[in-house]
């Protein structure tokens, strides 16, 4: 019998840390300076790897299995709104080079990377500068994520996790996952850091 492991999403959570900051170092969107512009490639480079991995955990047996209710959890008809709002009409183009989902233990750890990033959201939209005070409420479905619901979503997803992710091999499966969506992520942003130096680009995530 494996042996049952409390604390996986606190383990995903410190075990990534230094890929969620990095991460966080090549959105641009918090500076002083962006600009309408700024957003409109976030919010692009955002619907490019969320909308072909979105369609991945829809299609994954074992995610669906598990209760994570891939159709209920997609964000790219957010992100096509704000665009629109933002005046962009035209479809962004999607990322490539995406995380191989694996089994059901790796695949938690990359949806854990989209699901966090609704927790985020609330953070981006009360720093958000008075450059871009225009697009909030307009432009910002997105970064409202499930609203009301985020914390609820985020229990559900943790309740998951913790049920997936049952013994250490497990979790060092998810941690893989998760660390390989983080670094690709970086790369599609195509962004130089916030603040130099520039951490190294990762060109190739191993899982």
């Amino acid at each position: 019998m494996p042996i049952r492991v409390n604390g996986a999403l606190h383990r995903l959570k410190d075990e990534t840390a230094d890929l969620h900051a990095a991460a966080e170092r090549h959105v641009r969107i918090l500076d002083p300076e962006a600009s309408e512009a700024t957003y409109a490639r976030y919010l692009a480079k955002m619907f490019g790897f969320h909308a072909p991995l979105e369609m991945a955990f829809a299609q994954h047996a074992g995610l669906e299995a598990a209760g994570y209710a891939a159709v209920q959890r997609r964000k790219r008809g957010w992100i096509v709104a704000d665009l629109h709002a933002l005046g962009v009409d035209t479809a962004p183009p999607a990322c490539t080079d995406l995380p191989a989902l694996g089994d059901v233990t790796r695949a938690s750890g990359v949806a854990y990377v989209l699901e966090g990033s609704m927790l985020g959201g609330k953070f981006i939209l009360a720093k958000l500068g008075p450059s871009l005070a225009h697009v909030l409420g307009r432009a910002t479905r997105f970064l409202e994520g499930y609203r009301a619901d985020t914390g609820s979503r985020w229990k559900q997803f943790g309740s998951l996790v913790e049920r997936v992710l049952y013994d250490d091999s497990a979790i060092e499966r998810a941690i893989a996952g998760a660390r390989d969506t983080f670094a690709r992520l970086i790369v599609w942003l195509d962004e130089p850091a916030a603040d130099p130096p520039h951490p190294r680009r990762y060109a190739k995530a191993n899982a």
